[in-house]
């Protein structure tokens, strides 16, 4: 049986509380949070786990195997690092750190220390994603000309990264995952519209070897809440909507047909192709608490998860080139190995 800690009781902290209270093989005995009214919290609906304010104390006096890491996205480097110092598996909340040089010191220390340190990329877990992945894998689609994805709404405003970093690394995360290679060349503008310090709306332009492209829109000061990422390939067309509970994924048989043999630009033709829409039927089920049984079959199989430190070094990579790019005006960055 493994014992658990959490660290950060804010939002997605409690989530992973009552899925690994329910998961089998583990328990929750431990929390911590500086923040006195959440732990107050967690202490009414689960009185069997052991609060703490500060989350060294709770590492040094409670025995544990492994622990979730879910605070702001500045103090996952110090964080994790102690903890993979202390002996314990990790699971932290994305992105793994803020720069490429902690993501592979964090990947060291894990190979050192012979434990799991696993990303929270909890979209990679989700069954609508895998079905496009698999879709994109055996040509359903035809090859991928580019893919874009829109993550926008009005807030939440974060005040320790800029929204590049708050919300891109879920859809940096799904285009690596789903074209399965790494962009070579970042581009990115935005702009700071609410506080000068960080940008609240930015547009990222990624580029592949064989010419495939990435396009990711973010913000936090759009009227309506979207969650889209589109797949264009040359036969079919893929929309993934993460807001539409009931049919995440629709297949549009669409695309542009060019004549093959011509001998003047008269003779030259493009046929539009305006087929079918497909809802293909999928059995969804909560992403987040697959993610957690990933990490717990990954500490029991000694197995790597897919969504390991490796993967969170390659999108914290793009991240960084793409926040280079924006603080220079959009100048593209080459990705460095």
């Amino acid at each position: 049986m493994l014992n658990i800690g959490i660290v950060g009781l804010g939002y997605w902290g409690p989530n992973y509380l009552r899925i690994f209270s329910q998961l089998d093989g583990c328990n929750v005995i431990a929390a911590a949070d500086k923040y006195a009214r959440r732990t107050d919290q967690i202490s009414k609906s689960y009185p069997q786990v052991e609060v703490f304010s500060d989350f060294r104390d709770m590492i040094r006096q409670v025995s544990l195997d492994a622990v979730v890491i879910a605070t702001p996205t500045t103090t996952h480097f110090p964080f994790t690092s102690e903890i993979l110092s202390k002996g314990c598996h990790v699971l932290l909340e994305k992105p793994l750190a803020m720069t490429t040089d902690e993501s592979k010191f964090l990947c060291r220390l894990a190979d050192k220390k012979k434990k799991v340190l696993m990303v929270g990329h909890t979209f990679l877990f989700n069954k609508a994603v895998y079905w496009i992945k698999k879709a994109i894998k055996t040509k359903k689609i035809g090859n991928v000309f580019y893919i874009h994805a829109q993550r926008t709404n009005l807030g939440p405003i974060r005040h320790d990264v800029n929204a590049l970093y708050d919300l891109a690394p879920h859809d940096i995360s799904m285009i690596l995952y789903l074209l399965d290679k790494d962009p070579v060349r970042v581009s990115a503008n935005g702009a700071a519209f609410l506080n000068k310090d960080r940008e609240d709306v930015c547009y990222v332009h990624l580029e592949f070897k064989d010419g495939t492209m990435g396009h990711i829109h973010v913000s936090w000061l759009e009227p309506r809440k979207v969650r889209q990422l589109t797949v264009i390939g040359d036969e079919k067309m893929i929309v993934f909507d993460d807001v539409n509970l009931t049919e995440p994924v629709r297949v549009f048989n669409k695309g542009v047909t060019v004549t093959k043999e011509y001998k003047t630009f008269g003779e030259f033709q493009m046929v539009l192709r305006d087929g079918n829409i497909i809802i293909p039927k999928i059995k969804l089920s909560e992403p987040l608490k697959t993610q957690c049984q990933a990490f717990l079959n990954a500490i029991e199989s000694g197995k790597k998860p897919f969504s390991n430190g490796l993967f969170g070094l390659k999108v914290v990579r793009v991240l960084e080139a793409a926040n280079q790019s924006l603080k220079t005006g959009g100048k593209p960055v080459r990705i460095r190995a």
